[in-house]
């Protein structure tokens, strides 16, 4: 590990390449692009790297990442298909999961499809290829199921409650072990799967309302991944199968006229079936689903906390109502992390794709540091996080019970981690996130390698290094956020203008050794709860939301002077106090705590 002068660290690539001269070619600038992606072009103006293009080097995106990649791999294979087995008569080793998971429980396997899929990611990212053996593992076992039964749900539940939902979870499993992990056997399962899940599922798409009220299950949410299995098979039954579920009537009609129709909504649901509106736009052309998703984003924005998250007690509100601020005391159900994180990530990143605007990558940044980055770590049996709080005195606490849906999101969500920080067209490079990483891109003209080391958000710099340039020019843009209070940007010691938020676009030729270097102000800042409440603030720094540590009954009432009040603690970069009722309270980034009473909002005096 090499030592950055900016803060950062370096990890196994030698810059030995490095060009030390300030008097090298000058960067070619280009005018700063709020829309940013002009010369992609076609349907989709930017498009995503694959997995294993993008490694994690360091920083808490990656100490997450391994935690959960020895977190996921290390569960028994045997305890995963037990249930499967014992539906068939098979033997059926191991113990029971317990919770959601086994067949009595509230949805049998609900998550099986998800654990495959996030492993199989995982091991495309790292090459982990014990990764790609659980996989392989996992699969045959569900197909030894499959081919012993009409039915292929592992408890009655799931075929009569939440059919559609958990065939889907079903499916994605099988396409990431095709695709990532390489098991044909994944391939010819897709159809059987679905032919036989299809009896227990609702002919046609119907919505979910809230909650509690039903039905509870969500055809809605199946076109996205038909749609990839009709590509894989080349079957069309699957192409009109996922036509059919898109949730027009209800949903992206209104959505994409204009009209709010969020309020009473499941919030995660509805959400995570925008992936599908997005899928949509790319397989048929109607431009109805684009603008179906840039409206729904624009709603969404007068639901969200601090966080980025949205959905009190997995409602979406009515805005101008109080409602968001009324949670803080009648609800320690403020969103439903791991699911609608990864419901919001997903969506943030088809609107890259699809629009190129930045205001959709500074949204997934605030997003993926305060929810997903932000839960707490799961224990080895089965308890893992589902909702944020953040009300007073708040913890993070486990569901109360093991194997909830939450356990599958997660896997999928931080193993696409890697998906967030670089996006492409044939002409350039976006950089979206700044989080130790390198980059492997493929490009027609040539290879090109890229390291970024930077110890952001914690400090306010970072540099991206060129290790290998390719045959020839192409254009490098730096996301500059809407938050930012003043950005710089360097190429070799010479400056580059980057005056305003957007993308900074830097076109040259490039050469092993060439070194961008830059500055993102992060400004401390408070956000108010929501329009009638504008006095309740949460307090934060760039991205990332900051909570008060362990704080006292009567914190929630008491006048507090932010963000003015607040002042670094000597030797840290990221921690900042102040004297509150002849108190010391300490404020520290959200993701950092684990198991710390905190405060989210307070009265701003």
């Amino acid at each position: 590990m090499h030592e950055d002068p900016n803060g950062g660290h370096t990890h196994g690539l030698t810059r030995r390449g490095f060009l030390h001269c300030s008097a090298c070619t000058a960067a070619a600038t280009l005018p700063l692009a709020r829309a940013g992606a002009a010369m992609a072009g076609g349907i989709e103006k930017l498009r995503e790297f694959p997995y294993g293009a993008v490694r994690l080097t360091g920083g808490p995106l990656k100490d997450q990442f391994d935690r959960l990649h020895a977190h996921y791999l290390a569960l028994d294979d045997d305890r995963l298909l037990k249930g499967f087995r014992q539906h068939v008569g098979l033997p059926a080793p191991g113990p029971d999961m317990g919770g959601w998971y086994d067949p009595g429980g509230f949805v049998p396997a609900l998550t099986f499809g998800q654990y495959v899929s996030g492993l199989a990611r995982i091991g495309a990212t790292t090459g982990d290829a014990a990764c790609h053996a659980k996989v392989r593992r996992l699969v045959a076992g569900f197909g030894e199921m499959l081919a012993r039964t009409k039915d292929p749900y592992a408890g009655p539940s799931s075929r009569t409650m939440w059919p559609a939902y958990v065939m889907d979870k079903y499916v994605i499993g099988l396409i990431d072990a095709y695709q990532l992990s390489a098991v044909e056997q994944a391939k010819a399962l897709l159809g059987p799967t679905i032919d036989k899940c299809l009896p227990y599922i609702s002919p046609v798409s119907r919505d979910r309302v809230g909650k509690k009220d039903p039905p509870y299950d969500e055809t809605y949410v199946l076109p996205e991944n038909l749609f990839t299995v009709a590509e894989i098979t080349g079957d069309p039954r699957y192409h009109d199968l996922a036509v059919r579920y898109l949730l027009d009537r209800e949903w992206f009609d209104p959505l994409a006229a204009g009209k709010d129709v969020l309020p009473g909504k499941h919030a995660y649901s509805h959400t995570v079936a925008l992936s599908s509106g997005g899928q949509a736009y790319l397989s048929l052309g109607d431009a109805k689903y684009r603008q179906a998703l840039i409206n729904a984003w624009q709603f969404m924005e007068q639901q969200r906390f601090a966080s980025g998250g949205w959905g009190p007690e997995e409602q979406f509100v009515t805005p101008h109502q109080g409602q968001l601020g009324a949670s803080l005391t009648n609800s320690a159900a403020h969103f439903e992390t791991p699911c609608g994180a990864y419901a919001d990530l997903k969506l943030a990143r088809y609107l890259v794709r699809l629009t190129g605007d930045p205001r959709y990558a500074d949204g997934l940044e605030r997003t993926l540091y305060n929810t997903m980055l932000a839960v707490r770590l799961p224990d080895s049996d089965g308890d893992y996080p589902y909702y944020s709080s953040y009300g007073p005195r708040a913890e993070k606490e486990f569901y109360f019970k093991k194997w909830p849906c939450c356990s599958g999101t997660l896997v999928q969500g931080v193993a696409d981690y890697v998906k967030n920080i670089y996006f492409h067209d044939d002409q350039a490079v976006w950089v979206n996130l700044y989080t130790p990483s390198t980059l492997d891109w493929a490009r027609s003209g040539g290879r090109v390698l890229l390291e970024q080391s930077t110890s952001y958000p914690a400090t306010d710099n970072g540099a991206l290094i060129v290790h290998e340039a390719g045959g020839a020019a192409f254009t490098i843009n730096l996301r500059v956020p809407a938050w930012a209070e003043g950005a710089s940007v360097s190429v070799n010691g010479a400056p580059v203008a980057a005056a305003g938020s957007g993308y900074v676009a830097v076109h040259r030729r490039w050469s092993a050794g060439d070194r961008i270097e830059w500055r993102m102000s992060q400004p401390l800042r408070t956000l108010a709860i929501d329009d009638r409440n504008p006095n309740r603030v949460a307090v934060m720094r760039g991205a990332v939301m900051y909570v008060g540590l362990d704080p006292w009954e009567e914190l929630y009432a008491t006048p507090v002077a932010l963000p003015g009040g607040l002042k670094p603690v000597s030797g840290q970069h990221d921690v900042y106090a102040m004297p509150v009722a002849g108190k010391d309270l300490v404020f520290v980034p959200y993701f950092t705590v684990q198991q710390q009473r905190y405060n989210t909002y307070f009265l701003k005096a």
